[in-house]
């Protein structure tokens, strides 16, 4: 049976589906033209686990059955526990050794350094892949080579309570591309010893392309960010700084580390802040943290777009904010709001139980100056 409807507008459809397993599959039974975008929804992302359904014996069996499935995996997520079953699956990497299409590769718990040398190899492999996009390692730990692993192609690299074992180093062929990666996130309470192992990328210029650094903090050292300035000062193509603070306890204002120094990077348009706490009276209160960071910038500086994501509060004990409470956090943005600014967008959520038209005749000087919104 053939469908009547133009295939943009099938694949506009079935897009919408794509998280949608059970419709997917159906959908795949109507016609024999919808089959292939089916299953490039269905076989997009392979997610190993040591055993069930997604173990690897199980999908190598699908797979050496159906090889001309292998074409549909672009993503793959492997996840364990500091090593565990990768370091003996017999089968892990034949399975990894097929997936030459991927374009995105998760590993999760993984200690790349001593895993068994042909499963090592088929993991470096992927990342220097000519298609591979996209890396995010979380709970890992790396050799002390940098982005010497991945290939010209990555875009996108995102490391999470990493960490990096200094005498292991990775062989690389001579007249290979390193990546310059256009997007960098970097999580955890180690933020200063992942700078620390991308320092030598730093001197080869390797971040210069960088437009997006995403910080996502997690803990009360006060000096922790600092070690981020030496990444800002290489970075000099950055567009959007997006940072994160998780505090570890119900600290004072005081005692919130310190704000980077972003003077170096006059490239900066956006400013993200998420999981931020507005509130004047929380010991969690970010505000000062804020005002120190703009209070860096100067006339030079073109950042157009601040974003505030307040929608989880890290301290829910302090009372919810007030009218006077709400003017406060106006007046203290509108003071130190950088001359380029064209918009600030607040996302606020129910813990700050006001609404919108409430937020919004509350803050004046921000709406004088028609830069605000607030959604909810």
């Amino acid at each position: 049976m053939e469908c009547p409807l133009p295939l943009e507008v099938v694949e506009t459809i079935l897009a919408q589906l794509q998280h949608d397993f059970a419709a997917l599959k159906s959908c795949s039974f109507v016609c024999r033209s919808w089959l292939p975008s089916c299953r490039a929804h269905l076989f997009r992302h392979l997610q190993l686990r040591h055993a069930g359904r997604a173990s690897p014996e199980n999908w190598h069996h699908f797979l050496s059955n159906s090889p001309h499935m292998l074409s549909y995996i672009k993503e793959l997520a492997v996840l364990c526990e500091r090593s565990s079953w990768v370091s003996w699956d017999p089968i892990l990497p034949a399975l990894m050794e097929k997936l030459a299409n991927l374009q995105q590769i998760e590993l999760h718990g993984c200690d790349l350094p001593w895993l068994p040398a042909r499963l090592s190899s088929a993991i470096y492999t992927l990342f220097r892949s000519p298609l591979m996009r996209r890396v995010s390692l979380r709970l890992c730990i790396l050799p002390s080579s940098c982005f010497d692993l991945f290939g010209p192609a990555l875009q996108n690299i995102a490391l999470s309570d990493v960490a990096v074992e200094p005498d292991m180093t990775v062989a690389v062929e001579e007249d290979s591309r390193p990546a310059r990666p256009k997007r960098l996130t970097i999580e955890g309470k180690t933020v200063g010893s992942v700078i620390d192992w991308l320092i030598p990328s730093l001197e080869r210029h390797e971040l210069e392309d960088l437009e997006h650094l995403c910080l996502k903090y997690h803990g009360d050292d006060a000096d922790a960010l600092q070690a981020v300035e030496r990444l800002l000062q290489c970075a000099g193509s950055l567009k959007t700084l997006d940072i994160s603070l998780y505090p570890a306890g119900l600290q004072s204002t005081s005692e919130i580390c310190v704000a980077p120094s972003i003077c170096y990077n006059r490239q900066l348009r956006e400013l993200r802040l998420t999981h931020f706490d507005m509130d004047i009276s929380s010991p969690t209160n970010q505000l000062p943290w804020l005002g120190s960071l703009l209070s860096q910038m100067t006339t030079q500086h073109t950042v157009q777009k601040i974003s505030i994501d307040a929608r989880h509060r890290p301290c829910l004990l302090s009372p919810i904010l007030d009218h006077s409470g709400w003017a406060k956090i106006d007046e203290i943005l509108a003071r130190i709001a950088p001359p380029h600014l064209q918009d600030v967008h607040i996302h606020v959520g129910k813990a700050y139980g006001a609404s919108f038209n409430r937020i919004s005749a509350s803050m004046p000087l921000l709406r004088a100056k028609g830069v605000l919104r607030v959604s909810m």
